[in-house]
């Protein structure tokens, strides 16, 4: 072969075998050659516009009684906005604020200020006072749809979520927000055109929403978000980044209530009970959302269904007693719907709000308990009326109320007196018994001495007899198999 006809054959294959790395490497996100090609308008299709939605906002620390009045200013690319008000401890507005971008432009700077009437909320994961550490700061990039900053991709506390107490910081004005970020694009499938056109090959004037084109069970919006491959097939059906129990086919289907597939959530069921004669058992707003902000401060995400979400709610009939056997009824007529909502198991805890638990012992105010012969330790009871006849007082009661709801979810985190012996033990009831002066430090609500005043578990800093609970919870126990010599009831 002719030493030109040799160069202009190497020549070919280069150019081939660089198309083959180039068309490779183009389906992998944030590794793409076709970076280096000069862009100047990121989606010829449309004006592009931002949406920031805001989606959840809550208050962390609180006072009973307390009535705070959010509002927003969003600073998008130095152009500054006021959004709101809203009204309550933890409202969700669901607001979309929209705004023009500079379509050749790739990064756009928001920046988010959270106020409860006057005064400054911090919502930031950084340190300082006004908006050095209180204000919320992203930069969200119109070529691929990620935003990053004080909250990105894998953060600790959520994808799309940020709180103040994220700082180690407390008593700051704490408060936390749920938000997502997107933008105009022709078919609206929430792909950039960016991503259709360099990345994944899809066209880009017709929607791809819903579409599982590897065929494993969640759809490309979904794993185009949380950075998977979506021409890549995973077993979403067993994978479980977070060790929540929670699996990402369940975390898909639980999107719309935040589920986060790199960060645990916990979700439990609530019902209630009619009274004897009129009204219903109630779960107090004060207790509920004590115990939401008391997992918060962990970057574990409590969700209660007590109706919100479709599932929980619902108003079983008057017992005075709600004992095992009328538990294992009611999860499977109640909960379960006689299979009809099966597959809430693999995602749920359940819990009923009655009058009383036991007939031989009404001073028992909770128990966790089996519902079924399968050994797995996924329901609690609270009884209502066993804590208003020792609390009367409204804030005690309350009190009372989050720390018992604490203590028997406890129990299906695998906090048992099988792992640590100051958990359920009798003599720390009285001061008089040898456990309350050896178990003083264990401060957590899973310690009979504090069960019914304090909101928490115990981070094993306070010194001897002191127990790490926070480090041991396993939020994947609901669907574990768990044996105990006989049942956990106090």
């Amino acid at each position: 072969m002719e030493r030109r006809s040799y160069m202009a054959f190497v020549a070919v294959v280069l150019i081939i075998f660089a198309s083959i790395i180039f068309f490779n490497e183009s389906k992998k996100k944030g590794k793409v050659t076709a970076e280096e090609i000069t862009i100047d308008d990121y989606d010829p299709t449309v004006d592009i516009e931002i949406i920031f939605r805001i989606d959840r906002i809550r208050k962390i620390d609180f006072e009973r009684g307390e009535e705070p009045v959010f509002s927003l200013k969003i600073k998008v690319d130095g152009e500054s906005y006021d959004i709101g008000e809203w009204g309550g401890l933890d409202v969700r507005p669901r607001w979309r604020f929209i705004h023009n971008v500079d379509d050749e432009k790739e990064n756009v700077s928001i920046e988010v200020e959270l106020y409860d009437g006057e005064k400054m909320c911090d919502i930031s994961p950084r340190e300082g006072n006004l908006s050095v550490g209180k204000a919320l700061k992203l930069i969200y990039s119109i070529k691929d749809g990620t935003w990053h900053g004080d909250d990105f991709l894998h953060d600790a506390s959520g994808y799309g979520h940020a709180g103040g107490y994220e700082d180690g910081y407390y008593n700051e004005n704490d408060c936390e927000i749920w938000f997502d970020i997107y933008q105009t694009d022709a078919d609206g499938d929430r792909l950039t055109y960016y991503e259709e056109v360099f990345i994944y090959g899809t066209d880009p004037m017709k929607s791809d929403y819903g579409k599982d084109y590897d065929n494993d069970g969640v759809p490309i919006e979904w794993e185009d978000h949380w950075g998977y491959d979506p021409f890549t097939a995973e077993n979403h059906s067993i994978l479980d980044e977070d060790e929540d129990g929670i699996q990402n086919i369940e975390e898909y289907m639980m999107s719309e209530w935040y589920a986060d597939p790199f960060r645990q959530d916990i979700f439990v069921e609530v019902d209630f009970m009619k009274n004897r004669f009129f009204g219903t058992t109630y779960f107090p707003e004060y207790s509920k959302e004590k115990v939401i902000s008391a997992f918060s401060k962990h970057n574990i995400m409590l969700h209660i269904d007590d109706g919100l979400m479709g599932g929980g709610g619902e108003i079983l009939p008057y017992e005075k007693f709600y004992t095992q056997d009328k538990l294992s009824l009611y999860y499977k007529k109640y909960f379960l719907h006689n299979g009809e909502n099966e597959w809430r198991k693999g995602i749920f805890r359940y819990c009923v709000f009655v009058h009383y638990t036991f007939p031989a012992k009404k001073s028992i105010a909770g128990y966790s308990y089996w519902p079924t012969n399968e050994d797995i330790f996924n329901c609690f009871v609270i009884g209502t009326k066993t804590i208003r006849n020792y609390r009367p007082l409204p804030l005690a009661r309350e009190t009372a109320t989050a720390s018992l709801f604490m203590h028997e979810l406890g129990h299906t985190l695998g906090i048992f007196w099988q792992t640590y012996h100051g958990c359920d033990n009798a003599t720390t009831n009285y001061p008089w018994l040898s456990g309350w002066k050896k178990y003083e430090n264990y401060k957590s609500c899973m310690n009979y001495r504090y069960a019914w005043s304090l909101i928490d578990y115990s981070d094993g800093s306070h010194g001897e007899g002191d127990f790490d609970d926070w480090s041991h919870i396993d939020p994947a126990f609901f669907e574990k198999r768990f044996f105990a010599e006989e049942p956990i009831i106090h």
